[in-house]
């Protein structure tokens, strides 16, 4: 019986691509499938979509219609669409779009073998099949799934539900398997990380699991991702000081500094207690990388508060920032606010992107002469000789790399001292060993 071919296309974030690891882990272990790259060569396309925002749910939409022209050229061709558009838009999706020959919701990944092979299958741990699409030595970890924090502008909760915590046994049985596999830097990833086993009554459920991972033999480095920031406990904050493995770095997505849109927003904090919890992860835990997230041209953000937003932004030089436009989605409290012109919120990103941008120029001359661990991802496509690491300070494909002279195995972790930058962003190092 010849294998069927399947096209595997993963959108969307880091929790989205955890969920196409596992469907490609369950259909490959049916042994009935080989994987390709090549849409033209493929029996089944798989869409793994996101719908999380506009531009977003319009990239999943182009990918769809993209394989549909496919399956116009070949009409034996099946495609499948999965996850958040669909489970976002179920009705519209399956109206207009008559051409998919089937649906996968987010929480029905065991059906991927179902709607693609055409049998059922009962696997009943199926993250432990999980086929890791990254770089061998680096994974993400999903503790929970969906959210209770009810911002007014997110549409997480309509997608993918209130929080539900994993079992701790489930969550590190899934992270020996990752460690077997080769695993040195997992990545706990979640809505909110900070929340997990809040639905099951515990305070610090998330320090309870990272004691334990720690334990976890060949995993070297774990970063924490996600963290909201009234829920940061400081048990939390004692673990990261004296952690050996937590590697000093955090992702506290702020979204905006003014308590009126933070009250607009539903966010839970004030500037007050952001600014207090900086001062204190930074004092606490000296050296450690803060990356954090805004949004820009929040409909109740006028150009005062968009002011101070600019400004704290240059106050507080944090190692890492993303920036992102308001979009306005249908179902969402904030839907009802209404929108600020595009060209506004546009100016405002382009603003704030460019103080940043020489915020990271700063940030990474301070580290020039030092020593540091990196681990290896890759040889170098940009420079000859070189080969693309990371310290502490950077998470895999969002925040700036350093490039390593020389050759390295990936996933190999050496001893480093920063010679100088390549850009605002990427550092330069030569091997100490």
């Amino acid at each position: 019986m010849s294998k069927k071919k399947v096209a595997v296309i993963s959108l969307g974030c880091p929790k989205n691509l955890v969920d196409t690891e596992t469907m490609v882990g369950l259909l490959k272990a049916t042994g009935e499938v080989v994987f390709v790259d090549n849409l033209k060569e493929a029996d089944v396309i798989l869409v793994n979509t996101c719908g999380f925002i506009e531009p977003a749910k319009e990239e999943s939409i182009d990918e769809i219609l993209n394989a549909i022209e496919e399956k116009k050229a070949s009409p034996e061709k099946k495609v499948v669409v999965a996850g958040c558009l669909y489970q976002r838009y179920k009705e519209e999706l399956r109206k207009e779009l008559p051409e998919v020959d089937a649906f996968i919701g987010v929480n029905e990944l065991l059906k991927s073998v179902e709607r693609i092979l055409n049998r059922k299958v009962a696997f009943t741990k199926p993250y432990l099949l999980r086929e890791i699409l990254t770089p061998r030595h680096l994974a993400y970890l999903k503790i929970s799934e969906g959210c209770s924090n009810a911002c007014t502008y997110c549409a997480i909760p309509l997608i993918r539900g209130p929080l539900r915590s994993r079992p701790i046994e489930e969550v590190l049985d899934e992270a020996r398997r990752l460690a077997d596999l080769g695993v040195k830097e997992l990545y706990v990833i979640a809505q909110d990380t900070t929340a997990y086993l809040y639905d099951r009554g515990e305070k610090n459920g998330l320090v309870k699991l990272l004691k334990e991972l720690e334990k976890v033999e060949g995993i070297e480095w774990i970063r924490l991702m996600y963290t909201y920031p009234s829920h940061i406990t400081d048990e939390l904050i004692d673990f990261f000081a004296s952690s050996e493995k937590l590697v000093k770095y955090v992702d506290v997505p702020l979204q905006h500094i003014n308590d009126k849109v933070l009250a607009s927003m539903g966010r839970k904090y004030t500037r007050k207690q952001a600014e207090e919890l900086i001062e204190k992860l930074r004092k606490r835990i000296p050296g450690i990388a803060i990356r954090t997230t805004f949004i820009v041209g929040f409909p109740t953000e006028e150009e005062r508060e968009f002011e101070e937003l600019h400004s704290f932004i240059k106050e507080a030089e944090f190692d890492w920032a993303g920036f992102f436009k308001y979009s306005r989605e249908d179902g969402t409290v904030a839907y009802k606010l209404g929108d600020l012109p595009e060209d506004v919120k546009k100016s405002r990103l382009e603003l704030l992107e460019e103080t940043q941008f020489w915020i990271y120029e700063k940030r990474n001359r301070e580290f020039v002469g030092k020593e540091l661990p990196l681990i290896v991802d890759s040889s170098s496509s940009e420079m000859a000789g070189y080969s693309e690491a990371r310290s502490y300070r950077n998470a895999y494909e969002i925040d700036g790399i350093v490039y390593l002279k020389g050759s390295f195995e990936p996933g190999r972790i050496v001893r480093a001292k920063i010679t100088g930058l390549a850009s605002n962003v990427d550092l330069i190092a030569e091997p100490v060993e």
